[in-house]
């Protein structure tokens, strides 16, 4: 073996062993898994590893946020984890949210390489102390369920709630379609949460397919509206939310919406729905989030004329 494919070897073991281990791994990790110094400093020199705590590696092409948080001393966890692991998110933080040891100590600011205080007393990073160790060992990310544990207890209900959704989403038409959070793994997360967070969690619908059928959802019931999700109509199609037995309310501007052809196929289902009796209305994902008070106005003067019932 040449000097240099010697050197590349050497880099690519070094870089492996951080990515095998979740992307982050100590110095002591490198060297029971048989990468000597030398290697180590080669491959820090190569930029094939990156040091960003003392005795601590990481892969560098993982994503930035992940080596922020193992630069503060644990991993990458809540609403910051949320959107590497597939979840979608109401609002992005303004903090980093990391998971640290409850006994960590010298932490330091994820853009920073001085240290920091410890508990009680961390500025910058949203701070989230584990029962357990959030050592590097264990990754540079918290579990799906971890993750939505967390947001559970830590941000307001709708907030949780469009995360919790888009892990349990279920596409009728699309039975190829893998949940992220399977009915069985729900269930087994109610029974980790704490009876406050768990009759937040219960609310969860697995039907919902963006942010915006989530807070409508959400706005109507706490409205005292009643609805269902996701309800098949004439004509194979399916209404986002239904109130009573014929008020289709669609929420428009996300997932299916935005899809080639989704503009023409939401005018056709509209016209057939009404053609057939159905009232029907459509509004953005900008007016659920942003004008609620109209999109609820709307809703009652039409309930008001009864038009969500059929005679």
């Amino acid at each position: 073996m040449t000097v240099g494919a010697r050197h590349a070897h050497d880099m690519y073991t070094a870089r492996n062993v951080a990515s095998q281990r979740g992307g982050v791994c100590t110095y002591a990790e490198l060297l029971a898994d048989g990468v000597t110094r030398k290697d180590i400093a080669v491959a820090l020199d190569r930029r094939e590893l990156e040091r960003v705590r003392k005795g601590v590696y990481v892969d560098p092409r993982i994503p930035d946020q992940l080596k922020r948080a193992v630069r503060v001393g644990g991993r990458l966890d809540c609403v910051s984890a949320a959107p590497l692991l597939g979840l979608r998110v109401l609002e992005a933080p303004r903090a980093l949210h990391v998971e640290v040891d409850r006994h960590a100590s010298l932490l330091r600011p994820p853009d920073e390489k001085h240290s920091m205080p410890g508990r009680g007393a961390v500025p910058g990073p949203r701070v989230h102390w584990s029962g357990g160790s959030a050592a590097a060992t264990r990754g540079a990310i918290v579990s799906l369920e971890d993750c939505l544990v967390q947001m559970l207890g830590c941000l307001p209900s709708i907030d949780a709630l469009c995360a919790l959704d888009s892990a349990r989403e279920r596409v009728a038409w699309r039975p190829e379609r893998t949940q992220l959070l399977d009915d069985t793994a729900f269930e087994q997360l109610l029974e980790r949460l704490p009876a406050t967070t768990r009759a937040i969690a219960v609310r969860s619908d697995a039907g919902s397919q963006s942010i915006a059928e989530t807070v409508a959802r959400e706005g109507l019931r706490a409205a005292g509206i009643q609805v269902r999700t996701q309800v098949p109509l004439p004509g194979g199609f399916f209404a986002d939310l239904l109130i009573g037995d014929r008020f289709v309310f669609e929420a428009d501007g996300e997932g299916p919406h935005t899809a080639p052809g989704a503009f023409d196929r939401d005018r056709a289902r509209a016209g057939w729905l009404k053609a057939i009796g159905y009232t029907y209305v459509s509004f953005s994902h900008s007016q659920i989030l942003h004008e609620w008070d109209m999109v609820l106005d709307v809703v009652r003067m039409l309930m008001r004329r009864g038009l969500h019932e059929w005679g």
